[in-house]
């Protein structure tokens, strides 16, 4: 791949990618981090993909798992400003609805949290999810309709 070609890569595939990592890792330094790593997958992999939506497939599973791995070598030894700023001053920094919807879904179980990312942060139908994910259709479905059920319930708490 040359410099051209992957210029054009990159300009189709980074912003989505790097939503993806900021929804995982909250945190732009660690998604940019992160991209860039996908990215140098991306370039050593020797693999032709057949068409446009198979490689954008394989670079959005790449990133997820790049970002579980990060999340989960992270998660004993860091703690971001936001959550102590949340555990110590929780009713003063969920002033507006968006904090506590941001709150709420980074707080969803791992499997939910995919979903409602995927869904709505990087606009992805259903039938792609699952082809990301390596679930049926069915269940995307119902960890969306999990998900929005639990985000409702713990919005009518705070609101």
């Amino acid at each position: 791949m040359n410099e051209q070609e992957f210029s054009i890569k990159w300009q189709m595939y980074s912003q989505e990618l790097f939503t993806i990592c900021f929804g995982y890792t909250k945190n732009s330094s660690d998604a940019e981090d992160i991209l860039q790593d996908v990215f140098l997958k991306y370039l050593n992999h020797k693999v032709v993909f057949s068409d446009e939506s198979q490689e954008k497939y394989w670079l959005i599973r790449v990133c997820i798992n790049a970002c579980k791995n990060h999340v989960k070598a992270s998660y004993h030894t860091r703690v971001t400003l936001s959550q102590e700023i949340l555990e110590a001053y929780p009713d003063k920094s969920l002033k507006r609805e968006t904090d506590v919807l941001a709150r709420i879904v980074k707080h969803l179980p791992k499997k939910y949290k995919e979903v409602i990312i995927l869904y709505y942060y990087n606009s992805l139908k259903t039938n792609e999810i699952a082809h990301i994910l390596g679930i049926s259709l069915s269940a995307v479905k119902k960890r969306l309709e999990r998900a929005r059920n639990i985000i409702l319930e713990e919005m009518e708490k705070y609101l």
